[in-house]
């Protein structure tokens, strides 16, 4: 689960703001697939800094009180630079292949929404087949990547 809104004025002015907007997305994941998830990436990661204008010290709160409701977040350790400056299929792809480590589990952020990172995928994907990379889903149980927060 990421937001439903993306509106990060609404997501962080406080803890109760941030849920609404969680429990919007969970429920509707949940109506469209039947499954309850408990896996998050906050909107910026948890090392956003965008949270400050906000409110101090929320993504603080926000670590602590996601993981006593339950819920497991993520941050990454590879960027696409989707949410950036990249904007070519040959971008996505080299932003990945370039980030790839086999000294550790790689957890890359990537935007569907944008078609050229879609239009990556299969040579993201056969890359790291070749490469020795394996791919597997993020779960709960999952041990995550995280960033150090700044907020």
């Amino acid at each position: 689960l990421h937001t439903a809104s993306h509106n990060y004025k609404a997501i962080y002015s406080s803890i109760d703001g941030y849920f609404k907007d969680l429990n919007r997305v969970s429920d509707r994941v949940y109506r469209l697939t039947g499954v309850k998830s408990k896996v998050i990436r906050f909107p910026g990661g948890s090392s956003n800094t965008v949270s400050k204008s906000y409110s101090r010290g929320i993504m603080s709160a926000l670590s602590v009180e996601v993981v006593e409701r339950g819920y497991n977040y993520f941050d990454w350790n590879i960027s696409s630079g989707d949410a950036g400056s990249t904007t070519s299929a040959k971008g996505v792809f080299n932003n990945v292949k370039k980030g790839l480590s086999k000294a550790r589990g790689n957890v890359v952020l990537m935007h569907d929404i944008k078609s050229y990172t879609a239009n990556a995928i299969e040579d993201i994907i056969q890359y790291g087949l070749n490469n020795g990379y394996e791919f597997r889903k993020l779960t709960y149980e999952t041990k995550p990547t995280r960033h150090g927060i700044n907020n």
